[in-house]
């Protein structure tokens, strides 16, 4: 009895509890691999190369680029004029041929860059080898992969915008569908050694958490971005766009961390089991 009203005891149990349970491990495994480091890495160098990529690539067929990508932004969360003009100055660009085919060549560099410190994030995850480098050109198909999702996403979102309830809800049960496909496609290309159905399970929790992503985004970012422009100007809107991308890289690499962490922790609890009978 005097145990139990000992707050200390209460405390030393429950946290005996917590590690010993799948959240907890989930938990561990999260700060033992560094995942919170490798996702701030990771998203600083997605801002700094699929950004330019993805405005390059709209320039070749868009002459106003920084137009059309600040309103897509602008449309899509619902922003004011101070908010889309800031973004205007962040995303726009000379638009000599010169200076456009060195950031092709900067940012496809750093996108194989980031291609390669997320598949080798991934192999940790998964705990198999990683990519071997006669296979490295699968970074430049994940690249190419991740754009035109971008691109899909973005047209499938206007078709939802401007449909009714009905072909909305088809076009995101689409976006869903592409989602899964891109990620197991993503994960077959950066982590070929993992198995099967671990990738299809990471893909399903993944496609799950942008799901839940949109939505906390779509209450987050109109007030982030609106006041951040208002304060800040376009470095405002850097900081929220940052911390959009952030997100995103903690649902790719959070969600094979779940899987893999349920089976091995299933694995361990049936372990256990058996030795104690």
């Amino acid at each position: 009895m005097p145990d139990q009203a000992d707050p200390a005891g209460v405390v030393a149990r429950a946290r005996g509890w917590f590690e010993a349970s799948y959240p907890g491990a989930v938990v561990h495994r999260f700060f033992r691999i560094e995942l919170l480091d490798r996702s701030f890495a990771l998203a600083a160098q997605a801002f700094v190369a699929l950004l330019p990529l993805v405005i390059v690539v709209v320039s070749v067929f868009v002459t106003d680029s920084a137009e059309t990508i600040s309103n897509s932004i602008g449309d899509r969360f619902g922003l004011d004029d101070a908010a889309r003009a800031a973004l205007r100055v962040l995303f726009d660009h000379p638009g000599t041929a010169a200076i456009s085919w060195l950031a092709i060549l900067i940012s496809l560099l750093s996108a194989f860059s980031l291609a390669r410190r997320l598949a080798r994030t991934y192999a940790l995850i998964f705990e198999v080898a990683p990519l071997p480098r006669s296979k490295s050109w699968h970074g430049l198909v994940w690249i190419v992969l991740q754009v035109s999702m971008f691109l899909v996403a973005s047209q499938l979102r206007e078709l939802r915008q401007s449909s009714g309830a009905v072909l909305a809800g088809v076009v995101v049960v689409l976006l869903l569908l592409a989602w899964f496909a891109t990620d197991v496609a993503g994960l077959r290309l950066l982590v070929p050694a993992a198995p099967m159905q671990m990738m299809v399970a990471s893909a399903v929790v993944s496609s799950l958490g942008r799901a839940g992503l949109a939505i906390w985004a779509y209450v987050y970012m109109p007030k982030s971005l609106t006041s951040q422009a208002e304060q800040y100007g376009p470095i405002g809107v850097t900081f929220a766009l940052f911390t959009y991308i952030l997100a995103g890289v903690l649902v790719y690499v959070v969600s094979p961390l779940i899987v893999t962490t349920w089976v091995r922790w299933r694995a361990d609890r049936r372990s256990a089991v058996s030795v104690g009978q």
